[in-house]
């Protein structure tokens, strides 16, 4: 044990630098959605990322992959989100250049777009895996929550395409836990296992939707409908830890369940033991802007600058320890980049 913490120890105390290698990767490639989800919001105008010159082109999106490419070990995964990003022209492009330089891709969708034609599209682009917005099996639940009817038909109907005209592709459903359809979680739970076609179950923590300001007390307010009761909560998450130990679907981290746990009982406190694990984490958003993390502010755009200039910037650098002292349970530590009490894997 003695030695276990020394080695912690040593790891924390490291300075950010050169030896310091990205984790994870999100391009936001577009913040455009079709649907109205109630608990996201990214639909609204973005309050925070205003576009100056226009989003990047596909030749730059291409650039900041081939850069990204300098500072990461073959297999590095990218995941391609929004908005919606099927909705971004140019996207599975981008996902076979990605492919072809070496890199696992994944896109996070809500599957509206995905018709026959797009399955075929997405076959060809050589995507490795994708995540697919299914938030119960009930019709109505799903539809409401997405905030447009039909969407259930729609994310269904994806599956059986992607199946058909994707073998090689691997397909899992995400979800969000919220007080809308905590009573669906564990029926979902057992819809995904009996389904072949699908590879794995993620659940996501509800959070303060997109584009809104800052607000510690945001579940007691206007989305206090979205905030399930954390005794509620709680046997629901117990269960899904049951399930996902004798074997189900589910591939969130069991201390990930409990941090949600932890998270709804009380959300003002950070559910994490170890600093935050974003430090070694890089977002661009829809319009190029560079960040580790965007409570931090830009650090560069991937018009003007190449991703592994700016990873490896003082500027950078001093991010990373402001993030690492960072207590807020966002989006991102919670349901993105979770990793357990450690920061750092041995």
């Amino acid at each position: 044990m003695r030695n276990l913490l020394a080695k912690v120890i040593n790891k924390l105390e490291r300075l950010p630098g050169t030896d310091t290698k990205p984790n994870f990767c999100c391009f936001g490639v577009t913040d455009n959605c079709i649907l109205k989800c109630k608990m996201c919001r990214k639909w609204r105008e973005d309050i925070s990322v205003k576009p100056d010159n226009g989003p990047p082109d596909i030749s730059q999106w291409k650039d900041a992959i081939s850069s990204l490419k300098m500072i990461t070990e073959k297999g590095f995964l990218i995941n391609f989100g929004g908005g919606e990003p099927l909705m971004m022209d140019g996207l599975l492009e981008l996902v076979r250049f990605a492919s072809d330089n070496g890199f696992r891709t994944n896109i996070a969708t809500n599957a509206y777009l995905i018709d026959e034609g797009m399955a075929k599209r997405i076959a060809d682009s050589g995507l490795s895996t994708i995540n697919i917005s299914l938030d119960s099996g009930r019709k109505s639940i799903h539809d409401y929550l997405r905030g447009v009817d039909g969407v259930y038909e729609k994310a269904t109907q994806a599956i059986g395409f992607l199946h058909r005209y994707c073998p090689d592709l691997k397909k899992g459903i995400c979800t969000v836990i919220s007080r809308i359809n905590l009573k669906d979680i564990t029926g979902l739970a057992e819809e995904v296992q009996q389904d072949s076609r699908l590879d794995w179950l993620y659940f996501m923590a509800v959070m303060q939707p997109n584009n809104t300001l800052p607000d510690n007390q945001w579940f007691e307010k206007e989305f206090s409908y979205l905030w399930p009761d954390a005794k509620e909560a709680a046997a629901v998450i117990n269960r899904l830890i049951e399930l996902e130990d004798s074997g189900y679907k589910i591939v969130n981290q069991v201390s990930q369940l409990k941090a949600f746990r932890s998270y709804f009982a009380d959300p003002g406190r950070f559910v994490k033991l170890a600093p935050c694990n974003l430090s070694r984490a890089i977002h661009v958003s829809s319009v190029g802007d560079i960040f580790v993390c965007f409570r931090w502010g830009k650090l560069g755009n991937i018009k003007d600058d190449k991703i592994e200039d700016i990873w490896y910037s003082d500027k950078a650098d001093v991010v990373r320890r402001d993030v690492e002292g960072c207590r807020n349970n966002c989006h991102f530590l919670l349901n993105c980049f979770y990793e357990g009490d450690l920061p750092f894997s041995f």
